[in-house]
């Protein structure tokens, strides 16, 4: 392991535990009544893009957008959260705190009661706005910088739904012979709380310094973000992989980590020089999160009890160890340009070289006529690549080569 992911697989290795550790939530499920999104129609087979020597990539769906952006959360992004903020805290003011002290022990549980489903109901907005907005951004109704702002807004507003809950359970606890478990909203909110949504804000001040853009792919039925910062970070959703009005189609915890085995084989199957995963359950919202490590990185994903299948992941990859499937090089100028593609539309790396001497070459590497970045001093840049056909091109002081490349046929070598 190399730079970051070296240090993050070395602090996760630290809180794991060999082999698999599984584990249920502790504390009584809560009281309420199950929270219930508009059910789809579940694909128990969820799509998944199988790869060799590596992990299985969960797929958005079919007819999917697809652009590469830099972004910055903005001015807009950030009124819209200190408005959540607001709007927040006046809430659990006017249903909890205001006359707490003078209440009634009863009393003091009732409001403590619609403090919490109010928090509940701006849990499930969270969820309904995802849907909205990737489904409207699908359908070439809403900009990337909307999609993108709603991703950073959430992300916001997670965090403080999370610091209200803390907060309510702290009334909670000065009320004689009544508690209240948040244990499983908390996993909840986490979801939003991903390592590509806390970048999405600096993405763009970095990308004008050598920085990589945004990957952002939407369908109907989920959406994928995908960035290179040190290491290649993945998230993925299927919104018709989660349906809690379904019952629990897992016996246990232990169940739900078997099916993560099955659908993430060379994760928890391959014969790993450091390997460790754990699972946990949220029982009112029938959600598994199964983590695992492994020698090219890490993998969170979220299992729905209701579908059986996965519903999110998070992938972090060391993409220097991400196998290749595919090389490709053109001769042209003096120049030589190669490629090597990693599987699942996965980080490409580019290549430039004397083609007399193999020596490396400063170059600046553009993509379908956009500009992405200047190659290292081993002559080599790592970008996210568009989905299908795209055109590539390199730029020296002394001359420029040209390639076109195919993700299901790349060209050979002189083409």
């Amino acid at each position: 392991m190399k730079g970051v992911m070296a240090v993050v697989l070395a602090g996760l290795l630290v809180l794991s535990v060999p082999a698999m550790a599984v584990s249920a939530v502790d504390g009584e499920p809560n009281e309420t009544d199950e929270i219930v999104f508009e059910a789809d129609e579940a694909d128990q087979g969820a799509t998944f893009v199988e790869a060799n020597g590596t992990s299985n990539r969960l797929d958005p769906g079919e007819e999917q957008r697809s652009e590469r952006v830099e972004h910055g959360s903005g001015l807009g992004a950030s009124l819209m959260a200190a408005d959540d903020e607001l709007r927040v805290a006046s809430e659990q003011e006017t249903l909890v705190r205001s006359g707490f002290d003078n209440a009634s022990d009863e009393e003091r549980e009732e409001r403590v009661r619609a403090g919490y489903d109010r928090l509940q109901e701006r849990i499930d907005e969270l969820e309904d706005r995802e849907r909205t907005v990737v489904r409207a951004h699908a359908a070439d109704e809403q900009s990337t910088i909307e999609l993108l702002q709603t991703f950073s807004r959430n992300y916001h507003e997670s965090e403080t739904i999370e610091r209200a809950l803390d907060d309510l359970v702290g009334y909670a606890n000065e009320i004689p012979g009544y508690s209240l478990s948040t244990r499983d909203d908390v996993r909840k909110l986490e979801m939003h709380r991903s390592d590509t949504r806390s970048q999405l804000e600096t993405t763009a001040s970095r990308s004008g310094s050598g920085g990589q853009p945004l990957a952002v792919r939407t369908a109907e039925t989920g959406y994928t973000l995908s960035l290179l910062d040190g290491n290649y970070v993945r998230e993925t959703t299927r919104f018709d992989s989660r349906n809690t009005t379904q019952s629990n189609q897992f016996d246990d915890i232990t169940d739900a980590h078997g099916t993560a085995q099955e659908l993430y084989p060379w994760v928890f199957g391959a014969d790993h020089e450091s390997h460790s995963s754990d699972a946990v359950e949220s029982r009112t919202g029938q959600l598994y999160r199964v983590q695992a490590i492994h020698d090219q990185g890490q993998l969170t994903t979220y299992l729905d009890g209701g579908t059986g299948t996965a519903y999110r992941e998070v992938q972090t990859l060391d993409y220097r160890q991400l196998p290749t499937i595919n090389n490709s090089q053109w001769n042209d100028d003096g120049l030589a340009l190669s490629i090597n593609e990693t599987a699942a539309n996965g980080p490409v790396e580019v290549v430039v070289t004397d083609a007399e001497t193999d020596e490396p070459e400063p170059a600046t590497v553009s993509v379908d006529g956009e500009e992405i970045g200047e190659t290292g001093p081993d002559g080599s840049l790592w970008l996210l690549p568009p989905d299908g056909e795209y055109d590539l091109r390199a730029e020296t002081g002394d001359g420029s080569i040209e390639g076109t490349v195919s993700s299901s046929d790349a060209p050979s070598d002189g083409e």
